[in-house]
């Protein structure tokens, strides 16, 4: 009968966990087979945002100014208000009072905090938020004491808004924006704003096919030994990658490496595989096809020469290991959204023509005094032939 004695504890369990507690999107910490490829890339470097670092705020140092501003930006923006609303603050944390247990259930994990303090984060962070993206679009930077005026805080703060964990519900910031929306709001939806803010950060892409064959090209420098060149191209999106078969030439949008390139792409990737329905992974995807094209800092070298990577970290050899590493720990999606290009790139490789020009070009015409001598020996050749071809004819004659 021993074992009848964990029922009540195992029914206690049960009746804990509620029937959706499992469903939908979840915001959650970023897994830990993840997080030690690189802890540093999904951390906040400038700001703490959301119930997932809220302990965060008061841990970190070097967090502790952009709270004074979620208080500074509440306060000017109450100020702002007081023309149409007496109370806006109030209406704010009732407003959000009731969208408290609803906030609660977008995160993978209980939130250990007390309702009061839950609800006050809710406004404070959402206001700064919803600030920060009014001031971007109206350039409004006049009460910051010059803070947010330079463009690296800016840069931060919106490389720290990507962050996997550092998050609010999206609904939450729309209502927050809603509740306290003025005239200059009249003809700008919140959908603008948020586009407005990170049109630098997150570049758009186009609709992708049904591509599910998972099959790969080699680096840049044995593509260019077998005769394919690259070429960059203006494109709005940097998912916008071509092949162009005939002429062997792979078109391929510029891309900036910085500080914060890693850190952008491992959250992006957190993003696309825990997202249920996101079957084609653009960005995974992308970094798949780098990783193809990567694989020493001779094909970084190769790249930025033909203006497609522009590296601002100075080293070839850091950026090839870092999209060495991007990969790493990270599941392929479902579709291939690059095999079509992989499998003409493959073929184009695969022809005997091209390889044979490919090795020509690289072994006998990669420098002007190669080219030079080529040409003096075939012309010597050609001096050769004619002489004995007159000395034949002389004999027979």
């Amino acid at each position: 009968m021993s074992h009848w004695t964990a029922l009540p504890n195992l029914r206690a369990r049960l009746d804990g966990v509620s029937k959706d507690s499992s469903a939908g999107f979840k915001i959650r910490k970023v897994p830990e087979h993840l997080r030690t490829e690189n802890v540093k890339a999904y951390e906040p470097q400038i700001i703490a945002i959301g119930p997932l670092n809220h302990h965060l705020a008061r841990e970190k140092t070097h967090l502790a100014e952009m709270e004074r501003h979620k208080v500074l930006y509440l306060k000017n923006l109450l100020e702002r208000s007081r023309e149409f609303c007496g109370d806006l603050l109030s209406c704010c944390c009732e407003r959000m009072g009731l969208l408290e247990e609803r906030a609660r259930c977008c995160y993978a994990e209980p939130i250990e905090i007390s309702g009061r303090e839950f609800v006050g984060m809710l406004v404070l962070d959402a206001c700064f938020i919803v600030e920060l993206f009014r001031r971007f679009k109206l350039d409004l930077w006049d009460d910051d004491n010059n803070v947010l005026r330079t463009s690296w805080i800016r840069k931060k703060l919106g490389r720290d808004l990507l962050v996997a964990d550092n998050q609010l519900p999206l609904f939450v910031l729309q209502e927050f924006y809603y509740i306290t929306k003025m005239h200059e709001d009249e003809e700008t939806n919140f959908k603008d704003l948020i586009l407005g803010f990170f049109s630098k950060r997150a570049p758009g892409f186009l609709p992708l096919p049904h591509e599910e064959n998972w099959n790969f090209i080699i680096s840049a420098t044995n593509l260019k030994e077998a005769g394919v060149k690259f070429e960059k191209i203006e494109r709005d999106s940097l998912f916008s990658i071509d092949f162009d078969k005939d002429a062997g030439i792979m078109k391929i949008p510029a891309l900036t490496i910085d500080d914060d390139t890693e850190s952008f792409f491992r959250n992006i990737s957190v993003y696309e595989q825990f997202f249920p329905f996101c079957a084609y992974a653009p960005f995974i995807n992308y970094l798949k096809f780098m990783d193809c094209l990567i694989n020493t800092a001779k094909d970084v070298e190769l790249l930025c020469e033909n203006k497609i990577l522009h590296n601002c970290l100075g080293d070839d050899e850091v950026v090839a290991n870092m999209f060495n590493r991007l990969g790493d720990s990270v599941a392929l999606p479902l579709y291939n959204s690059y095999g079509g290009i992989f499998h003409n790139v493959n073929d184009c490789c695969d022809r005997h023509w091209n390889r044979w020009i490919a090795n020509l070009r690289h072994n006998y015409f990669n420098t002007p005094w190669a080219i030079i001598s080529v040409f003096a020996a075939l012309f010597l050749l050609i001096l050769t032939l004619t002489q004995t071809l007159f000395s034949v004819l002389a004999y027979f004659q």
